[in-house]
């Protein structure tokens, strides 16, 4: 009889090691077919557009300033239209398309720390689940999971991680203010010289 009893108890020890394996595999499952929706994908794209939408406008805007400077350069320096302006304008160009790239190579790094952070509160979530944490509500919990990385995604984006894309025209602007300086200082030594009764000492 003793043995009996023994028997029924490993019987529903074992039952109940089932049933608590089958609650774990349920939960893994869940977690898994969350994360890896087609909606969560759809999401992580749209983020990735939006990223890139974000660095673009940056990377405009910091043109737009670069457009104006230099024409405003050429013209102070009167050099509108000349082989200086053609060798500027080639640079900004140049400086423009390396631009676009780093716009694009941002973007996706957002978009794969995004992926990073949901494969990291993944992991975490299934680790709960296998360790015997009740995840009733885990289908709930791993959606607020995936909506506070997106949120924490966006909140990453930063209007200065593109740095100055144009940087490198500063030189030809100093040098139009410099020329400009010359041709200021030569005009006034002119206008002095040339000022009648000037070096005439009084009779």
């Amino acid at each position: 009889m003793g043995g009996g009893g023994s028997s029924k108890a490993t019987n529903k020890a074992t039952q109940a090691e089932g049933l608590r394996q089958a609650n774990i595999n349920r939960s893994v499952q869940q977690i898994n077919q969350i994360y890896g929706s087609p909606q969560r994908e759809a999401d992580i794209n749209d983020f990735l557009g939006a990223s890139r939408s974000f660095y673009r406008q940056n990377l405009d805007r910091q043109k737009d300033t670069a457009d104006r400077s230099l024409k405003f350069a050429m013209a102070r320096n009167g050099q509108t239209g000349g082989s200086v302006a053609v060798d500027a304008n080639r640079q900004l160009g140049q400086d423009y398309q390396q631009g676009v790239l780093s716009a694009d190579r941002l973007a996706q790094s957002a978009a794969n720390e995004l992926r990073n952070a949901d494969e990291q509160s993944r992991m975490n979530m299934i680790s709960l689940a296998q360790s015997g944490a009740d995840l009733t509500a885990g289908g709930a919990r791993a959606a607020q999971m995936l909506q506070a990385n997106l949120a924490g995604a966006n909140a990453s984006l930063t209007t200065n991680a593109l740095g100055d894309v144009f940087g490198g025209l500063s030189k030809i602007y100093e040098n139009s203010r410099n020329a400009a300086a010359e041709r200021r200082g030569n005009r006034d030594i002119y206008n002095l010289l040339y000022t009648p009764g000037f070096g005439q000492g009084g009779r």
